[in-house]
């Protein structure tokens, strides 16, 4: 009974947590505060646990907050894919708070004077602390939120967090962050715009009764229903398109995770864009339910553009010369991944919702085949990602530079960096026993089972290009370095780093890549709990 009681509080823990962590940083000196953040990700881990064992077991964690039950109150909710994005959260979370705590050179530059010379730029910044701590905790808001206002004030919260933690990398950065504050607000505005159109027409916030309430209001009056809750569809889709740097809306993505500082640029690929990811399948699989005839166009072009994304992102990542805007560039590409689903999604059977109250049994395991391979495909490139940049940023900080060319050789005094690095290659790239193997293989059989041939010659294209891109980082890293080069020498650590720690944190989470490989029919089962389809 009182492990049951502490798993309900725990989601609640979650976010409540990092975000009291946050206000309490602000009050402390460096080195405490650096702890702080520490102990904060090994306890998000801790509570993490319980939450996963009860979901995994097949329970929906949930609970009212103050006793009052939705409509009027406010419930958090974990089912499985809550759960497994709170898990990837507190991995790469917690590994990169361990990171930053190692490498204070990596949180960006602040403005330093002593009084008696003039202000000059330092690395290390104050503010990195209390940003991320409550980016941690608007990312549990979204992923345990039961209703739609509070998904949308988490994701505000992630947005204006990530926005500032880019400035974190000094005057260089402030541009891209401008720019993504702007992309920012407009996709939450659109968000909050098409909450605002379902809760008129259902009256409530919650999740799963709006879902009851569309459901029975598209049956007994479609005439009114229909196009306002297409429209609400529409402007989410599209606000959480924009925040996930969907081609052609992803420019403002490059400049933001490439000039980031060492230890947000992971935060920002790994977990940032997986909250709008989380938010848009919660609307079209939860909210939404089966899509009508103008919603299925929308799915199709969603499935083109995730395709071009994939082209594109991996052609652009090749006529890359530095290091982080090459991985960022493969960010635009692995997104396309994720889109590939809806075409899948928009089944032809399920065109005249209001005439067929369910879809074909073996239609409805294609369609949860493709969303769990999905979420397996977001879950591996999340790991995979962090492992990368954080390498990334380690070369940049110690050398630097980026520029690929000028980091030749540097494996001979990096080596576990290096691997690091081709482990992860081998899971952006989803060679066998990567756990993106496991979801593009998903991806792959569910397509054809739907009769998508053209995905599965999608997947075959940007397989190789991926596997061009990340060839192109990994050579030159592994010859022999050239005299007078920056990889030609070991580089002296900035004051108050700790580089053997530090270099140890992207190879565990590049070790997890391959791990959790075998991992996928236990996920598979996961993602099945709860599913409100």
């Amino acid at each position: 009974m009182i492990v049951t009681h502490l798993t309900q509080l725990a989601p609640a823990a979650l976010v409540l947590l990092p975000l009291l962590a946050s206000a309490v940083s602000v009050t402390l000196r460096d080195v405490p505060r650096r702890i702080l953040g520490c102990v904060v990700g090994v306890l998000v881990l801790a509570l993490t646990v319980p939450v996963l064992v009860a979901v995994s077991g097949g329970t929906v964690v949930a609970m009212p907050l103050g006793g009052f039950a939705a409509p009027l109150g406010i419930s958090v909710r974990v089912d499985g894919m809550s759960a497994a994005f709170l898990a990837l959260t507190a991995l790469v979370g917690a590994a990169v708070s361990v990171y930053a705590a190692a490498m204070p050179s990596s949180t960006g530059v602040a403005l330093v004077s002593d009084g008696t010379r003039p202000a000059a730029w330092r690395a290390s910044h104050p503010g990195f602390w209390p940003l991320w701590l409550g980016c941690w905790s608007g990312l549990n808001a979204v992923f345990v939120s039961g209703d739609l206002f509070n998904t949308y004030v988490g994701l505000e919260l992630v947005g204006l967090t990530a926005v500032a933690l880019v400035a974190l990398g000094g005057p260089g950065s402030w541009a891209a962050a401008l720019r993504y504050l702007f992309v920012a607000v407009i996709g939450s505005l659109l968000l909050l715009i098409g909450v605002a159109m379902v809760v008129s027409l259902t009256g409530t916030l919650d999740i799963p009764q709006s879902a009851d309430a569309l459901r029975a209001l598209r049956k007994t009056d479609p005439a009114s229903a229909e196009p306002a809750l297409g429209l609400a569809i529409v402007l989410m889709t599209v606000g959480m398109a924009l925040k996930v740097a969907l081609v052609p809306m992803h420019r403002w993505l490059i400049p933001a995770h490439a000039g980031a500082p060492g230890a947000v640029s992971p935060l920002m690929s790994a977990l940032v864009v997986k909250a709008a990811l989380f938010v848009v399948l919660r609307i079209w699989l939860d909210l939404l339910g089966r899509p009508t005839p103008p919603l299925v166009g929308l799915g199709w072009m969603l499935g083109v553009l995730g395709a071009a994304a994939l082209l594109v992102g991996s052609v652009l990542a090749l006529r890359q010369s530095r290091l982080k805007p090459l991985i960022a560039y493969s960010t635009v590409a692995q997104v396309g991944y994720w889109f590939l689903l809806f075409p899948v999604l928009v089944a032809p059977d399920t065109e005249n919702l209001i005439d067929q109250p369910a879809i074909a049994p073996e239609t409805a395991e294609v369609v949860a085949g493709a969303v769990a391979a999905t979420v397996i495909l977001a879950l591996g490139h999340g790991l995979a990602k962090a492992s990368l940049f954080l390498a990334a940023g380690f070369l940049k900080d110690a050398y630097g530079t980026d520029e690929i060319a000028r980091l030749r050789g540097v494996g001979r005094h990096h080596p576990a960096l290096v691997l690091s690095m081709g482990l992860s290659a081998i899971g952006l790239v989803g060679l066998p026993l990567s756990l993106s193997f496991a979801g593009k293989w998903q991806l792959a059989t569910t397509a054809v089972a739907a009769g998508h041939y053209w995905i599965l010659a999608v997947l075959v294209v940007a397989t190789l290009l991926s596997g061009a891109y990340m060839l192109k980082i990994l050579a030159p890293l592994l010859i022999e370095a050239q005299d007078g080069l920056p990889g030609d020498a070991a580089p002296s650590p900035a004051p108050g780093d700790h580089p053997a720690l530090a270099r140890a944190i992207p190879l565990a989470l590049a070790i997890l890549v391959i791990a959790t490989g075998f991992a996928g029919a236990w996920l598979n089962d996961l993602l099945a709990v709860g599913d409100l389809r």
